[in-house]
């Protein structure tokens, strides 16, 4: 009923959404932020505990372990409650979902998995709710540096309970971008070319292993701009939340090579997104 592995990508089925009573309503965005928290601060106890590191599937340049299921399968377990769908990087869900008007969660439970299989430090659980096309909320719990983003649009960011105010540049030549090749990414030379025209116009060029968590960062203001060919929804869906909370912009463009995956500008300013 759900997403299965197919040459190495998940592949979505059509989803039957759920139907609910019509006297059950949405929880408010105060106890969705509240869930979204406790959920990302369990997933990543799970994970800094030390949750099974057994490699399910590794391909040329993607690993998938037994701890992103186990992750997976507990922020699931901990949303249940909400009544929300979920679209999960392991376990799948509607990809309609992204053309509706409904809410949706969008979770990555582990992102930055090959850091964690290498004890490397950029890895975090990743959890954004989303309206359509227009992130709502989204959480970002950095594990091992015991960082909690939390952006609700509309309303502000904030870094472990404190609101943040981005400290952004305002010319390209002294920003920052943070960039990363997917899983599958093109490392053709048209393709590096154009990687090069997108990334050259920036002072310095950062890569962590982590869409998520580079997100943060740009939300954060320690970065102004993150730029990805071919992402996933579930990558970037909590972070888009967080930018925009800060006052930033985003544009996603789908590939077309399989649901849910775009290229993707995120930015402190609109015109760095083009």
């Amino acid at each position: 009923m759900l997403g299965a592995w197919a040459g190495g990508y998940l592949r979505f089925a059509e989803v039957p959404r759920p139907t609910h009573p019509a006297h059950v309503s949405t929880p408010s965005l105060e106890a969705l932020k509240s869930v979204a928290l406790a959920t990302a601060i369990a997933a990543g106890d799970l994970l800094a505990k030390g949750a099974q590191m057994k490699v399910n599937a590794s391909t040329d340049d993607d690993v998938k372990m037994q701890a992103d299921v186990d992750s997976e399968h507990l922020v699931r377990d901990m949303l249940k409650a909400t009544g929300i769908p979920v679209i999960g990087e392991e376990l799948g869900g509607d990809a309609s979902l992204f053309d509706g008007d409904t809410l949706y969660w969008v979770v990555d439970p582990l992102d930055g998995t090959y850091n964690y299989l290498r004890r490397q430090p950029s890895t975090c659980v990743s959890l954004g709710l989303m309206r359509g096309k227009e992130p709502v909320l989204g959480v970002i719990h950095d594990f091992t540096a015991r960082k909690t983003y939390l952006g609700v649009v509309g309303e502000g960011s904030y870094l472990n309970g404190v609101r943040i105010t981005p400290g952004w540049v305002t010319d390209i030549k002294d920003a920052c971008i943070m960039t990363g090749f997917p899983a599958a990414a093109d490392k053709s030379g048209p393709a590096m070319q154009l990687f090069v025209q997108q990334v050259g116009r920036y002072k310095k060029i950062r890569m962590i292993g982590s869409a998520a968590l580079a997100l943060a960062y740009v939300g954060e203001g320690v970065a102004d701009t993150y730029y990805e060919s071919g992402t996933n929804l579930w990558d970037v869906a909590a972070g888009l939340a967080i930018i925009k909370a800060s006052g930033g912009y985003f544009r996603l463009v789908p590939t077309g090579k399989r649901p849910l995956n775009y290229d993707l500008w995120a930015s402190a300013r609109e015109e760095w997104t083009r």
